[in-house]
């Protein structure tokens, strides 16, 4: 019975692939643009306008659909009225045709964003639909009986399996004026907005794949969309808040594109037509320029992003003005207040280990909260300009509040963000979460501790940062809450050394591997510069003097030679000093690191950089070049294992540079306080000149 049902599956199979193969050249035509040949092979075999075309049974009216052709489509509409004769049936049933998806050719014409073919079909729905139903009426003997729903139904109410109609399948695929089209059709709207499978709404799509530029103009026709929730109970603005990679700006990380970015006009026409020109319109001295500029494919792609940015600015901005959750935050369990003793749970009750085995999930926080964990400070920014108050809310299952969320996520600038107020970081520093954790305890955690949200790389120096997160916050805690203890028991200190117990063993060995091959290359580097000094380029005299002493390079062999000897037994001096340091936590946040970056690394590196010229000057004065090309090119040589190894090390330096622009500020406010007097008379000069 098996074998008979499998070899019954295996002829329908094989009578499919059969069926598709015979339709495998209108196929390739249709995806390679080759239009002219479709239409011709299908002038003469008119009959196969309905077969199959794909696994997905598409005809080649969805395929010629989904690519936007209306005049490919208009000819193979043609060619089904002719070869039937009129027939109206027919041309209906073409129109309703659905694929193994449900879509109609309209639904793939609504994600191709064909206005002109959506016109067309339209306009043939209604034309077949209005003589169906007349001819129905006149009909006593009811010939069209069979017929009566599918000439009743309009094309542009039709759901696919999905139960999406072509409204929401244009506003998923961002094609905002055939979304305004459809929305003109008289249609039922509420039968539009949401999709039968998930009650997804049309605004989530929208939002969901970034269609910013369409979820505007829904938000601005239907403002009730922004209150709706989808099955997980997300509102759109909490979909936005979780998507930090649409709020990051790709052409500011080139110059260039900024520079393009500034010749373009801000003006932004967007009812304008699809070419690039008709959507910018720039002022008169620049208009000639930004047109040039838009031809170019990588402009093209910066003016789109710049329009989806402006969308975005303008979507987030309707969203948070209807964005009322953290009014809810009021209605909270009872406050909790300082504890210095243990109030830590029955282990058996809630797991060997003493954690509670609790599950936090993001589906109750507000959007304020959930942006904050993202790290999308637009969005943050947004919400305390229109909303100053949402700042004090805390989400109601766990009691933690922005500035909770700010720090267990690491999100440094949205921290800073809070902290410019003294009376709201006052406020918000002494909120006590529901498992008795305070902002201390929050920095202490690694539970959400992610290697990728850190501007550093390197155990040590992740190390180092998570310390810095233990002192920023120490900073503004109020001092009797340091030792508060949560409900586990633990102050935020024994919190921090037990959960950073792995990272720094981490470090250790790190920072003790680093070290020692870094002491390696420089104790490598101080022994040739050593033997160096004692063997002059040129050889001596029977006097015992160097015979190239008088040439200027001799000097500068010299020179950086000694130069390269004490920066490298300098570099080893301190790469020892490290190994032999004990590898506390203490020693991770200034003492290790220092050592390791501004010190060991900037002698090796400079050591590296001497030795090179050395090697330069040597090699000048023995060959005696006077070619300025060849000696350029002696030049480059030099210091291309010099170039390596900055690149290579790039990512320590990353972290180099932070370091030094700590120093800076500690340096600068030091000298501003120190200097108050001169600080004001140097002000009182600058206002009189």
């Amino acid at each position: 019975m098996e074998r008979l049902k499998q070899r019954e599956k295996d002829e329908k199979i094989e009578r499919e692939g059969e069926a598709l193969s015979r339709t495998k050249g209108p196929y390739q035509w249709a995806m390679y643009d080759d239009w002219e040949r479709l239409k011709q092979y299908y002038k003469g075999n008119c009959q196969e306008v309905f077969s199959p075309l794909t696994t997905n049974d598409d005809t080649v009216l969805h395929v010629v659909a989904f690519a936007g052709r209306s005049d490919v489509l208009e000819f193979l509409i043609s060619l089904v009225t002719t070869a039937t004769n009129n027939d109206l049936r027919n041309l209906r049933n073409a129109l309703v045709l659905e694929n193994s998806h449900g879509n109609t050719i309209l639904h793939e014409v609504a994600a191709s964003g064909n206005l002109e073919a959506a016109m067309l079909l339209v306009s043939h729905d209604k034309r077949t639909r209005r003589e169906l139903i007349a001819r129905r009426d006149a009909d006593q003997d009811n010939e069209y009986e069979p017929d009566v729903d599918a000439s009743s139904r309009r094309i542009v109410e039709i759901e696919n399996k999905l139960g999406e109609t072509p409204f929401y399948r244009a506003a998923s695929y961002g094609q905002t004026k055939l979304v305004d089209y459809f929305n003109k059709q008289n249609v039922n709207i509420e039968h539009h907005l949401t999709r039968n499978v998930d009650r997804m709404s049309v605004l989530h799509i929208a939002v969901i794949n970034q269609h910013f530029e369409t979820a505007v103009w829904l938000l601005e026709k239907y403002p009730f969309l922004a209150k709706e929730r989808e099955d997980h109970g997300f509102t759109s603005l909490q979909l936005l808040a979780q998507m930090p990679s649409a709020f990051q700006v790709y052409y500011r990380k080139s110059l260039w594109k900024m520079l393009i970015h500034k010749c373009l006009s801000e003006d932004d026409n967007v009812d304008g037509d699809g070419d690039i020109e008709s959507r910018w319109i720039p002022q008169f001295s620049t208009a000639c320029f930004s047109k040039t500029l838009s031809r170019w494919p990588r402009v093209f792609s910066i003016v789109k992003q710049i329009k989806k940015e402006k969308s975005l600015s303008e979507l987030t901005h309707l969203l948070v003005e209807k964005d009322y959750s953290w009014v809810e935050s009021k209605k909270t369990e009872k406050d909790k207040t300082i504890s210095l003793v243990s109030l830590q749970k029955d282990s058996a009750a809630i797991g060997g280990d003493g954690r509670e085995r609790k599950k936090y999930t993001i589906y109750n926080y507000t959007p304020l909260l959930i942006a904050t964990s993202t790290g999308i400070l637009p969005l943050v920014k947004k919400m305390f300009e229109v909303h100053p108050q949402a700042v004090e809310a805390h989400d109601i299952d766990n009691q933690q509040n922005i500035l909770h969320m700010s720090i267990k996520h690491r999100q440094l600038q949205i921290f800073r963000l809070v902290k410019r107020s003294r009376a709201i970081t006052s406020r918000l520093t002494s909120r006590i979460d529901s498992d008795g954790n305070t902002i201390l305890h929050r920095a202490a955690d690694m539970t959400y501790y992610s290697p990728d949200t850190q501007s550093v790389s390197g155990p040590a120096l992740q190390l180092q940062e998570e310390l810095r997160w233990m002192l920023r916050v120490r900073k503004i805690m109020p001092p009797h809450y340091i030792m508060h203890r949560n409900n586990m028991g633990m102050t935020a200190e024994e919190l921090f050394n037990s959960e950073h117990a792995k990272l720094l063993q981490s470090a250790q060995t790190w920072i003790r591997g680093t070290a020692q091959s870094c002491s390696a290359v420089a104790a490598l580097v101080a022994t040739v510069v050593f033997a160096a000094a004692y063997t002059a380029p040129g050889g001596y005299s029977s006097g015992g003097v160097p015979v190239l002493r008088h040439s200027p390079f001799f000097t500068i062999f010299i020179i950086t030679d000694v130069v390269s000897l004490i920066s490298s037994l300098s570099s080893l001096i301190t790469f020892l000093s490290i190994l032999t340091s004990p590898f506390e936590f203490k020693n991770f946040h200034q003492s290790l690191p220092l050592r390791l970056l501004h010190l060991g690394f900037a002698f090796l590196f400079f050591s590296l950089v001497t030795t090179m010229l050395t090697f330069t000057a040597t090699a000048v004065l023995l060959i005696h070049l006077n070619e300025g090309l060849t000696r350029s090119l002696l030049y480059v040589a030099a210091f291309l294992p010099v170039s390596v190894f900055g690149l290579i090390q790039l990512p320590l330096y990353a972290g180099f540079s932070h370091a030094l622009m700590f120093l800076f500020k500690k340096v600068k406010k030091f000298i501003i306080s120190f200097f108050p007097v001169r600080k004001s008379s140097i002000s009182k000069g600058i206002i009189e000149c």
